[in-house]
């Protein structure tokens, strides 16, 4: 299990079910960041959409993601419980 720390949310004006931009470390060694977060269609949390560089021929080349879907879920489920404490910070109450 990775160790996901040092969550940043930043939040933006909500488009297309974009909601936040997320910047966070794993296992104390790695920074991430940019990291598109949008809400799931079925509103049961977040998902988080890795940043690309688009090249001369319109093509788009990832730059950073997790090669395993154990380790993507941890991002996401630890991305989701730092957006839902910023959302509803006492005890579901939302802001």
């Amino acid at each position: 299990m990775k160790n996901i720390s040092e969550i940043e949310l930043i939040p933006i004006r909500a488009i297309n079910g974009l909601t936040f931009f997320a910047n966070f470390v794993i296992d104390h060694d790695f920074y991430v960041g940019n990291v598109a977060v949008f809400t799931k269609r079925d509103g049961t949390g977040f998902r988080c959409v890795y940043p690309t560089k688009r090249l001369k021929n319109g093509s788009e080349v990832p730059i950073f993601y997790p090669i395993n879907y154990e380790v993507g879920q941890q991002i996401e489920e630890a991305i989701t419980q730092k957006a839902y404490e910023l959302l509803m910070p006492e005890e579901g109450e939302l802001m």
